[in-house]
């Protein structure tokens, strides 16, 4: 099970079998920011919501008004879309601290949580 951690700006992986938790990215509670890549050097800032589809993973990262994508086998992490900049247009794509993600198929509904909308992403 993967799970956002909000508190450590970080991706978690329950493991059921050995009832134990790895951090996939993130570092902890006073280490944020918006960096992309791998493992430990990933920063995300308020990750509050998760959806996976196949082999990827979909962040909400909150506090960087982005959406990112996440490879758990590599722990690769990058900007899907947003930007560090809040707003609420498509074009570039701008949110205002996305929170909740759900996956349909292959639309991503993203609760924007400031605008007080709910964004549909066509993953195609």
């Amino acid at each position: 099970i993967y799970v956002a951690d909000s508190e450590t700006s970080s991706v978690r992986a329950i493991n059921l079998k050995d009832e134990s938790v790895e951090t996939v990215v993130g570092r902890g509670l006073f280490v944020f920011a918006d960096t992309d890549g791998r493992g430990d050097e990933v920063r995300l800032q308020h990750a509050l919501g998760i959806a996976a589809q196949g082999d990827r993973l979909f962040i909400a990262d909150t506090y960087n008004n982005k959406i990112k994508v996440l490879d758990p086998k590599s722990k690769s992490c990058e900007t899907f879309v947003g930007d560090i900049k809040s707003g609420s247009s498509d074009d570039p794509p701008r949110f205002d601290e996305p929170a909740g993600l759900s996956l349909s198929g292959n639309t991503l509904y993203v609760a924007d949580t400031n605008n007080h909308a709910i964004r549909v992403i066509d993953l195609d």
